[in-house]
């Protein structure tokens, strides 16, 4: 298993690379948040910007009246809709907690197995945006980060479930550079990066990028 420790001397480079206007990453896309308290279809979409093959044949389905798609919508609506959910932090919440900030999100990634094209990553994707302090993103890169595992395609709630102790526990341990880090940028829409945004890009530039410098920690 791979920590962000390993990073601390590239971090720098692949943010600044994510997050270059002229280049080629989705920061000035799906970094753009709306209406933080409500989804709408075009939320439902924004996982497309960061290569989750999503369509309106998925979307559609979510803003019907009743069926598994509304279902989910309402879970990921009622994440927003609670008023915990808008300052808690996954790095302090309690992820056993049933009665807690961290049970709703739960809850959305396990009806999302009932919904055909939308999954962990797509949910997590949608929700990021609107609670980027709260809902990390469940991504093949971050997971394969931690676990040197690829996720089985379809995951909802167990697969992520492996990763979130692993990756709650890591941004822990390194939160004072991640937090020095995100400080230096703000959004396109004006808003300060979150911790859990800057953790998912380093790691994912590192990844896909096949950066040499992983386990080279500097002393």
């Amino acid at each position: 298993m791979l920590s962000l420790a390993a990073l601390t001397g590239c971090a720098e480079r692949h943010l600044g690379h994510y997050i270059d206007i002229g280049g080629p990453r989705a920061f000035n896309t799906y970094d753009r948040q709306g209406n933080p308290d409500r989804l709408e279809p075009v939320d439902c979409l924004a996982p497309a910007l960061l290569s989750v093959p999503i369509s309106y044949g998925q979307v559609v389905p979510l803003f019907q009246p009743d069926g598994a798609g509304a279902s989910l919508l309402e879970a990921m609506q009622a994440v927003l809709g609670d008023r915990r959910c808008v300052t808690a932090d996954f790095l302090d919440v309690r992820l056993d907690d049933r009665e807690g900030p961290w049970h709703l999100v739960d809850r959305a990634l396990a009806l999302s197995g009932n919904v055909k094209g939308i999954k962990a990553v797509a949910v997590t994707k949608i929700l990021h945006r609107k609670r980027p302090h709260l809902v990390p993103i469940f991504d093949s890169s971050v997971y394969r980060f931690y676990t040197g595992e690829v996720p089985p395609v379809g995951a909802c709630r167990d697969t992520p479930r492996t990763l979130w102790p692993l990756y709650q526990s890591d941004l822990r341990a390194h939160r004072r550079w991640l937090t020095e880090l995100a400080s230096h940028t703000v959004t396109p829409d004006g808003r300060p990066l979150s911790l859990l945004r800057a953790a998912d890009i380093v790691i994912w530039e590192h990844e896909v990028t096949g950066c040499e410098a992983a386990g080279v920690v500097p002393a």
